[in-house]
């Protein structure tokens, strides 16, 4: 227990270090549509752990309306939230005070109330700690969201990205019976459970996820404006948005590209997994390709019971929208997951550079819509 409040304490200094470090302008503005200004994230987070701890582990009514409709997702509007945000010094000393106060109370609480439900098995504090999580990785969004928006035209990057072709390794899965989803009780997501076998057939699944080298060529034989390789909804988004290229790249006045990171500009290796896709563009690629995004079920299979490579470098798109397992219980509270099955929100797994260990576990779901690309997310491909 000691260990996993040391790591508690540890993510919430981490996301009060992010937003201490950044200007009060680029605090309250919105970079992304769908993105939420880089202070909303730190309140929200605080407001999180307070609700948790102090209204639904100690029964304390504490949490005033004014941080509730501003930090509760459904009752606040994303492109208002920087607006109402406070000034960022006052954020910062409130987040402080009571990130503090919260430690302390959680670690009483987990000595005295050993038998309330929220802390059997340590799930209050497996839930809070990913929660931290996903909302960092979220933060490193945001972060590479400036960056996109600044002039990098003095950069020129230390090598040229080049073209490579499709790799051709892959591993067999052999078909069996697979266990998917989460054994261990005591860990969220509620998506997760229950554990569950599936069948599935005979497969082959790419070693390595797709690189920059090989959705290079992807982009240089003109598959952007294919219609054959897109699915009806991706040509729509297709012929609306006209892109030509991953979210994440730039392109060099010498015709060269470039990455963007959090940082800012990079050169691209060709060898490293490509990101900055949604999911009707790594659809279009797979289809070039000659393959398809696996069933998060193959995935997963493919996961825990072979070796593949290159894990946890990108997030990767599959080819099934998120959905219940059958027997599915929504908890801690109905509205984590279950708003989400919507046939709109679609899968990706592994995690990417930016994922805490916490949640880089094969189990676990991410979900997107299939337009969303400010994400760090890519594809591995699977041949039938």
């Amino acid at each position: 227990m000691s260990n996993l409040l040391a790591t508690f304490r540890l993510l919430q200094n981490e996301a009060f270090d992010i937003v201490s470090a950044v200007t009060e302008d680029h605090y309250h503005k919105q970079f992304h549509l769908d993105l939420s200004p880089i202070g909303w994230h730190l309140g929200h987070c605080v407001f999180t752990e307070s609700y948790w701890i102090k209204e639904q582990l100690l029964e304390k009514d504490i949490v005033d309306d004014s941080l509730r409709s501003l930090y509760v997702p459904e009752l606040s509007v994303k492109q208002s939230r920087g607006t109402a945000l406070p000034k960022r010094n006052q954020m910062l000393a409130w987040a402080t005070d009571t990130q503090s106060e919260n430690y302390s109370l959680l670690e009483l609480a987990i000595t005295q109330l050993t038998s309330h439900k929220l802390l059997t098995n340590d799930y209050l504090i497996h839930f809070l700690i990913q929660h931290y999580s996903q909302h960092i990785e979220t933060m490193m969004m945001v972060l590479t969201a400036i960056q996109i928006q600044c002039d990098h035209t003095e950069f020129t990057p230390s090598m040229i990205l080049e073209s490579n072709q499709q790799q051709k390794e892959y591993i067999t899965v052999e078909s069996s019976t697979y266990t998917i989803g989460l054994e261990e009780n005591n860990l969220p997501y509620d998506n997760e459970h229950p554990s569950h076998s599936v069948e599935l057939d005979s497969f082959k699944i790419a070693s390595l996820p797709v690189s920059n080298g090989e959705y290079l060529s992807f982009m240089n034989s003109a598959a952007y404006s294919t219609k054959e390789i897109w699915s009806d909804m991706g040509w729509e988004w297709f012929s609306n948005n006209k892109p030509d290229h991953p979210y994440h790249w730039q392109e060099h006045k010498n015709g060269s590209w470039y990455g963007i990171d959090h940082q800012g500009p990079y050169s691209l290796d060709e060898q490293q997994a490509v990101y900055g896709l949604n999911h009707f563009e790594a659809a279009a690629y797979a289809r070039w390709a000659g393959g398809r995004l696996p069933h998060e079920y193959e995935w997963e299979a493919a996961a825990k019971d072979y070796q593949l490579e290159r894990i946890g470098f990108v997030w990767e798109w599959c080819g099934n929208e998120f959905h219940p397992y059958d027997d599915f219980s929504p908890y801690p509270y109905a509205g984590y997951s279950a708003p989400y099955f919507d046939s709109q929100h679609f899968v990706s797994k592994g995690g990417n550079r930016y994922t805490k260990e916490h949640i880089k576990r094969a189990s676990f779901r991410n979900y997107y819509q299939a337009d969303k690309r400010h994400i760090f997310a890519g594809c591995r491909l699977v041949y039938d």
